[in-house]
């Protein structure tokens, strides 16, 4: 009776730290949404500037992006 009473007892604690340990890893896996949508604009406008043909503009076109990205990135905290 009495191991029954422990197995039971280990058993539930099993549970509650299986359950724990999946809602963590599931929280982490989601990611910053904010921080992935400025990302996500970053390289949208970093592959419209590898279409300007001449260097020195499309420099200037990936700064802006760069720039925009880090503004995105700062409101986003």
């Amino acid at each position: 009776m009495k191991r029954v009473s422990v197995l039971l007892k280990f058993s539930l604690a099993l549970l509650i730290c299986l359950g724990a340990f999946s809602v963590i890893s599931t929280a982490s896996a989601g990611g910053n949404r904010c921080t992935d949508r400025c990302a996500d604009r970053y390289h949208y406008r970093k592959n419209v500037c590898k279409a300007i043909p001449f260097k020195r503009e499309r420099h200037r076109c990936e700064d802006a992006a760069k720039r925009a990205k880090d503004e995105c990135k700062r409101r986003c905290r």
